[in-house]
This record gives structure tokens, C-alpha cells and sequence, in this order.
């Protein structure tokens, strides 16, 4: 594995040759991270430091380096992805204190995603050019140089979503987990006089044996390629029916009744119906986008839906892939793909691909995926 640093033109400039460990992790919703370990010289205190970019030949995203510590005649850095480190910018689109939300949408999840990114972090936005007031001075200083659109998934109904005023990545986080929608931004380009970073929303392909479009995908221990073997199911967080109440009632529109969300599915009724209420009141009036009644209803479906994914069946075969089996990482299946994880009671589960770690050390270099159960 090839180690690099980039400098703020994102041009390659030191190649970190020696090294102990590394470890770059690169996950489907974006919080990907690196830690590196290096001797403690001069050399490496020059080439190395917080705040640095830091890429590999093997992918086309950055970690940014964010902290170090200094033990044992090592040094040992931890980074993070750039989609992650978006929490140096925060959600804010009103200049009223009062408001604590802001509404998007109707737009598919993949389209939300990319409009907070663009709203909150990328030059041309209404929010960071002055044209509409959120209270603070210099908005124009939020802009994250070279930051625009690669792609995003269009899959999916249109939603309307209550973002919360906190980070960008804490607000797209929730979105896209909540719609299982991956995020990406990946170095498209660099130049001496410009570099484009390009952000990304996708869902990963169905590699299961019940689709005939892609060649299937399946882990087990027949096949050697899933060891030490853990299973488990639990219904104990589930809830097939939740509802979501406007405590606050905002300029009395809860007119339309409550948000709902439910598992599809006749057979939730009597013991098998496992419901919620959520009252919520964190949906404030924007005046730069003003609620009506059924504004509001969208946003408590669309609470209603986070709910929902937030307390669903827990069914896992937890394993260890075994690195060298006959599937091979961005040939045969990619981050958010789903696939198939067989384990020793022979039940079938389909699962996301949900994270993938490369790691070097003394010991040579490795590298395996992990993944999640879906319902």
C-alpha cells in the first residue's frame, strides 16, 4: 500500500514510505477514518502533522489527519473522511433565534442529501452568499473551496425533512441512514489553479440470489469464506407501527392528524403489533420556508419513518470474511452492496456491505469487509 500526503492544492506531495501500521477504514455512510503509525524521526515530523491530507494508491478518497499522539519513539496519527469532518460546518438557514430546524425537500432522500451539502458548504448557495440571512456575518468564509456535485441516487419517494440546526454531517447522517443511502467525496480532479472535490449519494447493487441482473454474492462457511460464526436475533427494540405528535403544534397546522410509519405486512396485528408515539418538538417555523399543515405532516411521516429504522429486528450472523476467498473487493461486489451471509443454522441473510479496511504492518497487508444485517 502506497501512503501520501496531499498539500492544500490536493496534489500529492510526500510519500510516506516507512511506516508501522495502517489502518483505512472506508465506510458506506461516509464516517470513514485512517490511523497511522509512524517512527518517531524528523523526517516523519516534517512530513506529518494534524490537518493534513493523507490518500493511499488503492482509493480515490482523503482522510484528513486530526490528531496525534507521541508514545514509545512513535508517533500514531487518526484522521478522518472528509464527508465525516463536514461537522466543521453546521445547518442554519434563518436568522430568527428562535428557529431550530429548517425544512427540505419534497425531494428523493439521494436529492436531500446533496441539497444540504450545496446549501451549507458549497460557493453559488443563497445561504453563504449573503442573498438570504441567517444571522452570520461573512457567511461567504463557510464556503468549502472546490466542493460540488458528482452524483446523487434518485431512487425513492420525495420527502420533506426537519434538519436540525447542528453539523452537516450529524444532519446527513441521519437521513441517509435512516433511507440506507451511502456518501462519498472523492478527488475528481486537481490541478496547481483549482481541484474539484466531488460528493456522492448512492445505494449500492442487489447481489442476492433472488435477482438475476448481478452475478450473486454469498458468504459462508460451506464456501470458506465466513469463520468464527456468531448468530443473533432479537425483537426486543422492534416496533411495527409508530406515530409521531407536534407537541409544540407550530402555528397550530397539526390539523392532519399524526405522522405514521409501519412495517408492511398483514400480519402485524394483535402480539405481532409492537407501536410507538413520538412526540416531538423539534420542528420550528422557518421563515425563509414557512410550514403549512401539510409541510407539517410530512416532516412527522418522515420522523415517524426515523423512528421506525431506528427500532427494528436485530438479526445477525456476525463473522469474520475471510480475506482471501473467491469474491474479490471491486470486481465482484463494492461498498453498499447487498449480499448474502450464510450461517450455521444454514438461514440466509441478506446484508450491506457496509464497511471495508485495508491495514499494513509488519505482518504484510490485509484487507476484508464488514456488514449489516437488513430486515
Amino acid at each position: 500500500m502506497e501512503v501520501f500526503t496531499l498539500n492544500r492544492k490536493l496534489l500529492q506531495e510526500d510519500v510516506i514510505d516507512v511506516f508501522h501500521s495502517i489502518i483505512w477504514t472506508e465506510r458506506y455512510y461516509g464516517d470513514g477514518e485512517v490511523e497511522l503509525v509512524v517512527p518517531l524521526t524528523g523526517e516523519m515530523i516534517e512530513k506529518l502533522a494534524p490537518g493534513m491530507f493523507l490518500g493511499i494508491n488503492k482509493s480515490e478518497k482523503i482522510m484528513i489527519l486530526e490528531s496525534m499522539t507521541i508514545e514509545e519513539e512513535k508517533m500514531k496519527f487518526i484522521g478522518l473522511s472528509l464527508v465525516a469532518w463536514l461537522n466543521n460546518r453546521f445547518v442554519r438557514a434563518s436568522a430568527d433565534p428562535k428557529v431550530e430546524t429548517w425544512s427540505v425537500g419534497p425531494g428523493t432522500p439521494g436529492w436531500v442529501l446533496w441539497a444540504i451539502v450545496y446549501w451549507m458548504c458549497c460557493a453559488g448557495s443563497p445561504y453563504l452568499n449573503g442573498s438570504i440571512a441567517t444571522g452570520i456575518p461573512n457567511p461567504e468564509r463557510l464556503v468549502i473551496p472546490g466542493l460540488g456535485l458528482k452524483d446523487y441516487d434518485k431512487s425513492g419517494d420525495p420527502i420533506t425533512v426537519a434538519v436540525p440546526y447542528t453539523g452537516v454531517y450529524d444532519a446527513l447522517r441521519e437521513v441517509a441512514t435512516t433511507h440506507r443511502i451511502g456518501m462519498e467525496i472523492t478527488l475528481e480532479s486537481a490541478t496547481d489553479s483549482s481541484y474539484f472535490l466531488g460528493f456522492r449519494s448512492y445505494k449500492g447493487l442487489d447481489r442476492t440470489s433472488g435477482q438475476t441482473v448481478n452475478p450473486p454474492v454469498r458468504f459462508s462457511p460451506e464456501m470458506d469464506s465466513l469463520a468464527n460464526i456468531k448468530e443473533v436475533q432479537s425483537i426486543a427494540a422492534l416496533k411495527t407501527l409508530v406515530y409521531a405528535f407536534a407537541k409544540n403544534n407550530p402555528n397550530n397546522l397539526a390539523t392532519l392528524g399524526p405522522g405514521i410509519a409501519s412495517l408492511s405486512g398483514s400480519q402485524y396485528t394483535g402480539f405481532d403489533l409492537r407501536a410507538l408515539q413520538v412526540l416531538t418538538s423539534d420542528i420550528t417555523n422557518d421563515p425563509n420556508n414557512p410550514l403549512d399543515a401539510n409541510k407539517l405532516l410530512n416532516l412527522l411521516n418522515e420522523k415517524a419513518r426515523l423512528e421506525l429504522q431506528a427500532n427494528r429486528l436485530i438479526k445477525a450472523v456476525d463473522g469474520e470474511i475471510v480475506p482471501e476467498n473467491q469474491f474479490q473487493y471491486g470486481v465482484d461486489y463494492n461498498l453498499g452492496d447487498i449480499i448474502e451471509v450464510q450461517g450455521n443454522s444454514d438461514v440466509i441473510s441478506t446484508s450491506r456491505v457496509v464497511e471495508y479496511i485495508r491495514a499494513q504492518d509488519e505482518a504484510g497487508e490485509r484487507s476484508y469487509p464488514t456488514v449489516a444485517m437488513l430486515d
